[in-house]
């Protein structure tokens, strides 16, 4: 005979319902994890010619969300020359993000907005709304491959591109400084990321 506070696998009155299905829902994620193909990680070019600029890698990485799903890689160029304390002061810059797992647009917007929320004023949030919405719409979802890129240049506005294409500018050296804090400011999406992609280690 078992002693009464002994457990066996046998035991499945053992573990409540729920806890069971938590089990099971986790075992199933980690499973599902582990079967996903990744995407091999290129170190992204020293030099880019985009809109006619000239751009030179400030520094690259990678997100893993949880520390866990590897969700994109990420780069970081700017315009040849432009000095470190200008980024986000009108130099030219561009941000490529490489995925590695599908998000919807809606995912995309909303989480780019709550971290943009994080990094502005509440006067600076309200201000950005108007243009934050236009750029919002132009976003559609991504599967693994498909590269977003974020390009600003002074005389132009920021530009978002989804494989090369297109789809939306916004005006304003206020709507860039704003919106690549997203990744680079005080409470980015990751401070990791945000150090690699200044060039730190």
């Amino acid at each position: 005979m078992k002693p009464p506070n002994s457990w066996h696998p046998s035991d499945r009155r053992a573990v409540s319902g729920p806890a069971r299905q938590l089990r099971g829902w986790l075992m199933g994620l980690l499973l599902l994890l582990a079967s996903l193909p990744a995407l091999a990680a290129l170190a992204p070019p020293t030099a880019i010619e985009e809109d006619g600029i000239r751009f030179e890698l400030i520094g690259h990485g990678a997100f893993r969300w949880k520390r866990l799903v590897h969700a994109y890689d990420a780069s970081l160029h700017a315009g040849v020359g432009s000095k470190r304390e200008a980024l986000l002061a009108g130099a030219p810059l561009r941000l490529e993000i490489l995925y590695h797992r599908g998000f919807s647009a809606a995912a995309i917007v909303s989480g780019g907005n709550a971290l943009l929320k994080r990094n502005v004023t509440a006067e600076t949030w309200e201000f950005l709304q108007p243009r934050l919405a236009q750029l919002n719409r132009a976003y559609l979802e991504v599967k693994p491959g498909d590269r977003y890129t974020l390009t600003y240049l002074p005389d132009k506005g920021t530009t978002l591109r989804l494989n090369g294409k297109a789809l939306m500018t916004i005006e304003g050296v206020d709507f860039a400084a704003a919106y690549f804090q997203i990744w680079l400011g005080k409470e980015p999406i990751s401070p990791l990321l945000r150090d690699q992609l200044l060039g730190g280690k």
